[in-house]
């Protein structure tokens, strides 16, 4: 069984990010997320998997923030599912950002090896190189406790030019998007994954599988 700890993490970050390459690996990985956290508490995502390929599920990922010093760091603790799918994730210390969406990135593309038969480090380079490039951005709004709230969205495919995406085909026009908005505790809304029924996809058309996890709720300790 996999066990990602805190120092393990860092190393895993920097497999994904090229950091000063693009604005989306500078807003995902240079970014001080955890600053609009004040008060020690408790995150909660929403996890969501809707799927052709296999069974549709729903579970929650709540990540506890603690020790907040001076500087804006905090401690992170994850209980990353639940059941006979929670993930081992170790507590990590001293974070500036919002390692959620890492350990989401880990998820995918361990899962990304478990459908395709390939090497999941093939995948994570594919993403690195992707972000570095740069990703598409737009401007979202999102509904936050009653109200509309201004959100950054950066969409990726980083398998679409891949030569040897014969080998994987049904992945090989995967999305990635991640959208973060300042307004939000932790600043990552959400991190979505869609495969489409084709080679391209746009919001509010059907999908072989979409994935994410979605901010719910912060409760201050």
């Amino acid at each position: 069984m996999l066990c990602v700890t805190g120092w393990l993490l860092v190393l895993f970050s920097s497999a994904y990010a090229e950091p000063g390459f693009s604005e989306v690996n500078n807003e995902l990985f240079d970014k001080a997320h955890l600053k609009n956290i004040t008060q020690p508490g408790e995150l909660t995502y929403q996890y969501k998997k809707e799927s052709f390929v296999e069974d549709s599920r729903q579970d929650t990922i709540k990540m506890q923030v603690s020790n907040i010093r001076n500087t804006g760091r905090s401690d992170l603790a994850f209980d990353f599912f639940t059941g006979k799918f929670k993930r081992p994730y170790e507590p990590m210390e001293n974070q500036r950002g919002n390692g959620v969406f890492v350990l989401f990135l880990e998820f995918d593309v361990h899962d990304m090896k478990r459908l395709t038969g390939g090497e999941w480090r093939y995948f994570q380079r594919k993403i690195r190189w992707a972000m570095a490039a740069g990703a598409e951005k737009k401007q979202v709004d999102i509904d936050y406790n009653g109200k509309k709230v201004k959100g950054t969205q950066y969409i990726i495919q980083p398998y679409i030019n891949d030569p040897k995406n014969a080998r994987y085909k049904l992945y090989a026009s995967k999305y990635y998007i991640f959208t973060l908005s300042e307004e939000i505790p932790g600043e990552i809304y959400q991190v979505r994954t869609i495969v489409p029924d084709g080679d391209t996809w746009h919001e509010g058309e059907a999908a072989l599988v979409d994935e994410s996890i979605t901010f719910e709720s912060y409760e201050p300790a």
